[in-house]
């Protein structure tokens, strides 16, 4: 579940159309559920580490085919190189900690969790980039965060560590957020899209050295499956943001926890109990109730990054 565009919609050219970007929104977000899923039922039979460097090989493959279609200084040119650079390893460290979460821990769960991240950024927005935050949000920042205590149920029971690497997963994708907000302004999203590969791609490569072992030819086509849903899914997802704006497609992005559930149950036998269900909500309506805040106020106090 990992967002490549977060900008507004274009808004000339008759590019405005809610209904078809809702819709594209929704078939990218189910598609990410499906590249969990099968991340986590490929690493029941090989080491994560494998699966993580499957997706952005893969990944990096397809994109490279495309380069035809797309033209090569399109996709290389990017006019801040550094802080491109940043964005693909925090998305690449959001996958390692997601894919290796996921193996040990149900994805409801650990989908539950990825939900703070927008209250994440409200924090980050008021101390990082001093943001006016006013008690309102702050105090759906406070109950997102009941939330994730609710599905932990510390001293109520054991709490894995994995539960330790969504937190970290949806802190770092928080910041990639944030630094996709700025440089939305001035970078195209295919040339993003692509050195989010690039780097995925050079850093899967370095680690894999210790971790390698060959694939059955199962294994190998759920690599495939996977890396191509990665790199499909955001192409899709940038198309979703040029017809309509972030703040209008956002609370569509917490249809993965229906996907998220339906796999979990079907594929893994994982069934999430009351306390999953309620933090979860929790967790949803603070979202949902910052999304709308937002909303309000934008026109009053613009972001500057």
């Amino acid at each position: 579940m990992n967002s490549e565009n977060s900008s507004g919609a274009a808004d000339d050219g008759g590019l405005s159309n809610p209904a078809r970007a809702i819709g594209l929104i929704v078939v990218a977000i189910s598609m990410f559920a499906t590249m969990d899923a099968l991340a986590k039922y490929s690493s029941e039979t090989i080491r994560v580490e494998m699966v993580i460097w499957g997706r952005y090989f893969f990944h990096f493959v397809a994109m490279v085919l495309m380069l035809p279609l797309l033209g090569v200084r399109r996709v290389f040119y990017v006019k801040d190189p550094v802080k491109v650079t940043i964005r693909g390893l925090l998305l690449l460290g959001c996958t390692m900690c997601f894919f290796t979460a996921i193996s040990l821990i149900p994805l409801t769960d650990a989908n539950a969790i990825v939900f703070v991240a927008p209250l994440i950024t409200v924090a980050l927005s008021a101390f990082v980039l001093r943001e006016k935050v006013g008690i309102r949000r702050w105090s759906a920042v406070g109950i997102g965060f009941a939330g994730v205590l609710i599905v932990l149920r510390p001293g109520f029971a054991e709490i894995h560590w994995a539960y330790f690497l969504v937190l970290a997963m949806a802190t770092m994708f928080s910041i990639f957020g944030l630094l996709t907000r700025s440089l939305n302004r001035t970078e195209d999203p295919v040339a993003m899209l692509f050195h989010t590969a690039l780097v995925g791609f050079i850093g899967t490569g370095i680690l894999i050295g210790f971790y390698w072992e060959t694939p059955t030819l199962q294994e190998w086509i759920l690599l495939i499956v996977i890396g191509m849903i990665g790199g499909v899914s955001h192409q899709i997802l940038i198309f979703g943001f040029r017809y309509a704006s972030a703040s209008l497609l956002a609370p569509f992005q917490y249809t993965v926890i229906i996907w998220a559930t339906l796999y979990g149950y079907f594929i893994f036998g994982d069934l999430p109990d009351a306390w999953t269900l309620a933090g979860t909500a929790l967790i949803v309506a603070a979202g949902v109730y910052v999304w709308l805040r937002e909303r309000q106020i934008k026109p009053k106090h613009p972001v500057q990054l």
